[in-house]
C-alpha cells in the first residue's frame, strides 16, 4: 500500500516514512528490541532464526507521553510479544509485506484495506515478515478517554473496547487513513509540524476520527445523543479544563476563560451536563490521577499533586466514590510497579 503523498514518484526517490526521526538501524536483535521498547512497550522481539537479523531492522518514531507514531521494517521474519497486556491503544497499518496482528482473541491480517485496532488491556502481538513495512500508532488511555469525553459532553472512565478490524475501504476508513498519511507527509518535512502542539492537535483529530468512524463500546452512546449540541460556552469551558486541570483553578477562572459570567456558566453546565463546572473539573482531575497511577506508576501523592488535587484526604474520598476503591489500591495493582 503506497501512501498517497508518495504516489507517482520514482521508487528510488521515495524517502522512507518518518525519515527525519530515525531511532535504530541494526541487525542486532537486542539493540532493536531496546529501542522498540523505549517508544512502545516492554516486549520480546523473537526472530525466526538466531539472535541476529538477516538484514538491518529499521525503527523511526515520533514519541510523546500521549502517543507514538512509528515506522518499523524488520530485518527478518519476527514476532513481537509484549511482556504484559498493553496499557495503551494501538492501531497497526501495513505499508508493505505481510503482517498479522493479534488483538485480544482475534487475528487480523493487516493489509491495504485492513488495519488492526487493539484495546487497552487486551492481548497484543505482531507477526511480520522481513519484507514488511509497518506503521504503528500508540495512544494513551488518557488521550482516548479525554477525546471521548469531549465528544459525549461528559466524563467517561474505563476502557473503550474497539472492534479489532478497521475497514480502510469504507468511507470513514478512507478518510481516517488520509489523515494518517497527511500527518506522515507533514512530519517528513520542516514546517508547522515541528511544533509539538501542532502535532498533538492533529493526533487528537485522529483519535476523534477513530472514535467517530470505527465501532467501539461507546458507539451507541455517541449515535444516540438526542440532546442539542453543547453551547459554545460549555465546549470552551471543557477544553479549558482539560488543558489546565493541573493548575489551581476556580470557577471564576473557568468563566473568565470562556468569556461568560459565573452564573451563566453554572446554568449552562447544569442544563447540558448535569454537573457543576467545579464538579466537572474534579472528575477530570480524578480520571487523570487514575491514569497516572495505572500507566505511569506514580505514588498516590505524586499522582494527586500532578493533577491539581492538593488535599490527600479529600482526594482519597472522592476517588473511592468515583472508582469504588482507594487510590492506594489502584497504585498497588499498577503493571508499571514491581
Amino acid at each position: 500500500m503506497l501512501a498517497p503523498h508518495l504516489a507517482g514518484r520514482p521508487a528510488t526517490s521515495v524517502p522512507p516514512p518518518l525519515h527525519r526521526f530515525a531511532l535504530c538501524r541494526s541487525s542486532d536483535v537486542a539493540e532493536f528490541t531496546t529501542r522498540l521498547n523505549d517508544v512502545y512497550y516492554p516486549a520480546e522481539v523473537a526472530p525466526r532464526v538466531g539472535r541476529v537479523f538477516g538484514g538491518p531492522s529499521v525503527l523511526r518514531a515520533v514519541h510523546t507521553e500521549d502517543f507514538t507514531l512509528g515506522y518499523i521494517h524488520p530485518g527478518g521474519d519476527v514476532r513481537v510479544v509484549p511482556d504484559r497486556e498493553s496499557t495503551g491503544y494501538h492501531v497497526n497499518l501495513a505499508l508493505s509485506g505481510s503482517v498479522v496482528a493479534v488483538a485480544g482473541n482475534t487475528e487480523v491480517h493487516v493489509g491495504p484495506d485492513t488495519a488492526a485496532v487493539h484495546t487497552a488491556g487486551q492481548r497484543h502481538e505482531l507477526r511480520a515478515r522481513a519484507d514488511s513495512g509497518l506503521i504503528g500508532l500508540k495512544l494513551s488511555t488518557g488521550l482516548v478517554e479525554r477525546e471521548l469525553s469531549a465528544l459525549l459532553g461528559r466524563p467517561v472512565t474505563g476502557p473503550v473496547r474497539f472492534a479489532p478490524v478497521l475497514d480502510l475501504h469504507s468511507e470513514a476508513g478512507r478518510s481516517w487513513l488520509a489523515m494518517v498519511h497527511f500527518l506522515l507527509a507533514e512530519l517528513d518535512r520542516p514546517g508547522l509540524f515541528d511544533s509539538p502542539a501542532v502535532r498533538h492537535s492533529h493526533v487528537r483529530s485522529l483519535v476523534a476520527g477513530l472514535l467517530t468512524g470505527h465501532q467501539h463500546s461507546w458507539t451507541e452512546a455517541l449515535s444516540a445523543r438526542g440532546a442539542p449540541l453543547r453551547p459554545r460556552t460549555v465546549r470552551r469551558a471543557q477544553e479549558f479544563v482539560h488543558e489546565h486541570f493541573a493548575e489551581p483553578l476556580t470557577v471564576t477562572d473557568i468563566a473568565r476563560a470562556t468569556g461568560s459570567s459565573v452564573r451563566r456558566l453554572q446554568e449552562a453546565f447544569s442544563a447540558h451536563l448535569d454537573v457543576s463546572p467545579m464538579g466537572y473539573l474534579r472528575d477530570v482531575r480524578l480520571d487523570a490521577a487514575r491514569a497516572r497511577l495505572t500507566e505511569d506508576g506514580l505514588s498516590v501523592t505524586e499522582a494527586a499533586q500532578a493533577c491539581g488535587l492538593t488535599h490527600l484526604g479529600r482526594f482519597s474520598a472522592a476517588y473511592r466514590a468515583r472508582f469504588g476503591e482507594l487510590p492506594s489500591a489502584t497504585a498497588a495493582e499498577s503493571p508499571t510497579r514491581g
